[in-house]
Formats: C-alpha cells, sequence, structure tokens
C-alpha cells in the first residue's frame, strides 16, 4: 500500500501482504487520523487485547522529513493501532479491552509494537529502527 492507495481507504480490510495477522478495518479521516471501524482483537499471550471499533490513531508517528527512510504504512497497520491504542490508555486500558484484566507498562506495549511488527512481516532494519525510536522518543506520549 502507498501513501496515495492508504488516503482512499473507507470501511476497507487493509490486508498487509506478508502479516500472519487479521486485517483491520479502517477508514482515512483525514490528515494522518484513521479510524478502525470494527473490533480488533489481538491475542498476547494469554491475554487478549480488543481495541474498540471507533478508535482513532495516526498509524506510525514519523517525521514528514524520514519518509524517504521508513513512511508511516511501512511499520505495519496492526503493531501502531495496538500500540496507539495501549500508550493512550497507559497502565489502565478500558475495562473490557484486555482479558483476562492487567495492566500494560510502557515497555510491554513498545515489546507488543515489536512482536506485532514482526507478525506483519516488517523487515529487520525497519523493525529496529520503529522499536527504538518508540523506546527513545515514546515517553512523553505515555505520560500524556
Amino acid at each position: 500500500m502507498n501513501h496515495v492507495e492508504a488516503r482512499s481507504l473507507d470501511h476497507d480490510l487493509v490486508d498487509v501482504r506478508a502479516s500472519r495477522l487479521p486485517p483491520p478495518v479502517l477508514t482515512w479521516v483525514g490528515g494522518n487520523r484513521w479510524r478502525l471501524e470494527a473490533n480488533y482483537v489481538y491475542r498476547d499471550g494469554a491475554t487478549t487485547i480488543t481495541v474498540p471499533a471507533g478508535f482513532r490513531f495516526d498509524l506510525s508517528s514519523v517525521p514528514r522529513a524520514l519518509w524517504w527512510l521508513i513512511a508511516p504504512f511501512e511499520l505495519s497497520i496492526a503493531a501502531p493501532l495496538l500500540h496507539d491504542f495501549l500508550y493512550l490508555h497507559g497502565s489502565s486500558p478500558p475495562a473490557g479491552s484486555v482479558d483476562p484484566s492487567r495492566t500494560y507498562t510502557r515497555a510491554d506495549a513498545d515489546r507488543v509494537f515489536l512482536e506485532l511488527m514482526r507478525a506483519e512481516g516488517v523487515p529487520a532494519w525497519r523493525r529496529f529502527l520503529g522499536y527504538a525510536a518508540v523506546r527513545l522518543f515514546g515517553g512523553n506520549a505515555w505520560r500524556s
């Protein structure tokens, strides 16, 4: 998927070719914002995380000046979706979204991001850069 294709999404399954994960259903709502149109479920070991329909996120927060190296949609779709959901809710995800109920630390959320990039077939060098970026620069987003 390229940026032009991504900007035309409206209730579309976003199937990442190399992914082992189910594709999320997304709508581009403008700018760098996306809306999840159907619940997205991910099993993190013995825990199930459900991101509810209607959740809005920005894919990966890659500065535009670096898109020549890594564009936001090149770090997968499910990884930034789950990562943004966990970051938004910090250590207390909404009731019913994590089963069995548990909290996630920032390091846990970043680990999920890395695991999901791997499951979606993101090349190792991109995974490394994406993971390093959230570890180095994600602190302010976590605290807010």
